[in-house]
């Protein structure tokens, strides 16, 4: 009994080796994930925040120890915490309370924390708790609150900006014109004016106004219905030095007349855009990396999603094709665009064009004939099989732009006090999307949730925050093998998996056990020999 104990306590050191060795090789996807992306490491910039503070700021987690004892994130928030304050030299002061046990309740909730209502099970029984998790921050007579803070992957975002805003006293604005008649953001880009709220808040500006000079970003959704009049203020908004996206459309799909496709022959703004380094092709873009089509249907009062054939106008972008020294893109978390133009960019004196988002090389154009019913789409797999190459699908423009007016454009009916054209921007930075309805809640199509994030993204570059937006992109990635992005780290990862399962482990076991039967064999030969 005692030599199979020992025997198997051989075996099993031997294992225990072997899981140590996989364990030392798969230490780079513990690196990745707390050194590559620092999510549990703060930046540069948020460790120099303390020069950008006259006076001290206030930090106060208010925090249930109910979920403290159930939870493993508070820990992390509260470390992360510390961590600015020790780099803070003094100036920020970090506090942990539960309000339930200091009777700072009434406090937090005046400050914006609010109670949330959590299930717990606990030896088998089901509960509901009442606890609290959200931050404020407090300089002189601001504040700014995070109400509810259950993750840590954005935080450092988060609290960086916020620290900002409160300090700065900053408001960022972000005005939105539509460029369509037909569109309105109540009814058509909720989920944009959403998202942007979380950091800007969003104004609309009506065709042919003057852009005011809070607007920090301008965003142009839409051109079908922007004339040159619509346009001066826009093109002088940008000659002062505003930052503004384009996400405009080539050809027109109208919803309302079974996708009918109209090319945008007569577009001023596409004129403008055009003279300022990128021309919009009245083309629509294919591409065998693609969205199946999906339509809504009701069935006994709920809406389900049918799903039909691959829809090659619906173009997924993939993420190798994705500029990785843009900020918006360094960390690609994905997009959908949908019958989307091709962009060209155009060689223009004191312009830098960069495209940051491309089709695979396997896309191909559709100028005339447009056939877009998505129940005749599979005969567009074999067009132009042999002439497929890639297109420009958004593109980003810095430096000085020229006006596109020569004259101030008038219209009947409508005055402005409009009396010189400003001729140049100083250096400036513009964004052109080849595509108008991956901005809007058409999105929910092909659940491409990540199409927002994309859009706030756009804003922070936008607003020349590139310091910010590299702590946003740079967020926590799962290290499961199936949550491996790269191809070469997901190909290693898989190898040494296959190594360790399917070859050292029963190797070794085999070699074990050819051990033991040769050594029993020759203590079988040495009792016959002394039989």
């Amino acid at each position: 009994m005692q030599k199979k104990s020992t025997e198997l306590l051989i075996l099993l050191l031997v294992l225990s080796v072997v899981v140590l060795f996989a364990l030392n090789s798969s230490r780079y996807f513990v690196r990745m994930d707390f050194t590559t992306n620092k999510a549990f490491t703060i930046s540069k910039v948020s460790k120099e925040l303390f020069q950008e503070i006259p006076e001290h700021v206030y930090i106060t987690y208010y925090i249930s120890e109910r979920l403290q004892s159930l939870y493993t994130f508070p820990t992390q928030i509260e470390d992360l915490l510390q961590e600015y304050a020790a780099h803070s030299r003094g100036k920020i002061i970090v506090s942990v309370l539960d309000p339930a046990k200091t009777g700072d309740a009434g406090k937090a909730e005046s400050l914006g924390v609010y109670p949330q209502q959590i299930e717990v099970i606990e030896k088998d029984e089901r509960s509901v708790a009442r606890v609290y998790t959200g931050i404020v921050i407090q300089y002189l007579d601001r504040s700014e609150t995070l109400p509810v803070v259950g993750r840590i992957d954005t935080l450092e975002y988060d609290l960086t900006s916020r620290i900002r805003k409160a300090v700065n006293n900053e408001k960022r604005v972000i005005g939105i014109v539509m460029g369509n008649t037909d569109n309105s953001i109540q009814q058509n880009f909720q989920a944009l004016q959403a998202e942007l709220s979380h950091d800007f808040s969003v104004t609309e500006v009506g065709r042919g106004e003057d852009i005011p000079d809070d607007i920090s970003i301008l965003f142009v959704l839409g051109n079908k219905d922007l004339a040159e009049f619509d346009l001066f203020p826009i093109d002088q908004y940008v000659m002062r030095g505003g930052r503004a996206l384009f996400a405009v459309e080539g050809v027109n799909i109208d919803f309302r007349r079974n996708l009918e496709a109209v090319k945008m022959e007569n577009s001023p703004l596409l004129d403008m855009l055009e003279s300022y380094g990128v021309r919009v092709k009245r083309a629509l873009v294919l591409d065998e990396y693609c969205k199946n089509f999906r339509q809504p249907r009701v069935v006994f009062g709920q809406v389900v999603w049918q799903l039909m054939d691959k829809y090659p106008h619906w173009v997924t972008v993939a993420d190798q094709f994705v500029s990785r020294d843009n900020p918006i893109t360094a960390r690609f978390g994905g997009l959908d665009l949908y019958w989307p133009s091709p962009l060209e960019l155009i060689e223009k004196s004191g312009i830098t064009a960069e495209a940051i988002i491309k089709t695979t090389p396997d896309a191909w154009l559709m100028e005339d004939r447009f056939e877009t019913l998505p129940n005749r789409s599979a005969a567009l797999f074999f067009m132009d099989k042999e002439s497929r190459k890639q297109y420009n699908l958004a593109a980003v423009l810095t430096g000085s732009f020229d006006t596109f007016f020569s004259v101030i454009p008038e219209r009947d009916g409508e005055l402005r006090e409009w009396q010189e054209i400003k001729k140049s921007s100083p250096e400036n930075r513009i964004l052109v999307v080849g595509d108008l309805d991956f901005a809007s809640d058409f999105y929910q199509y092909t659940d491409a949730v990540y199409n927002m994030g994309f859009l706030s993204n756009c804003a922070e570059w936008l607003a020349n925050d590139d310091d910010l937006l590299e702590i946003k992109t740079r967020v926590t990635r799962d290290i499961r093998l199936n949550k491996i992005q790269d191809p070469e780290e997901k190909a290693r990862a898989i190898l040494m998996a296959q190594v360790i399962n399917i070859v050292m482990i029963p190797v070794i076991v085999v070699a074990f056990g050819v051990f033991r039967f040769f050594k029993r064999r020759k203590k079988s030969l040495i009792r016959g020999l002394e039989g």
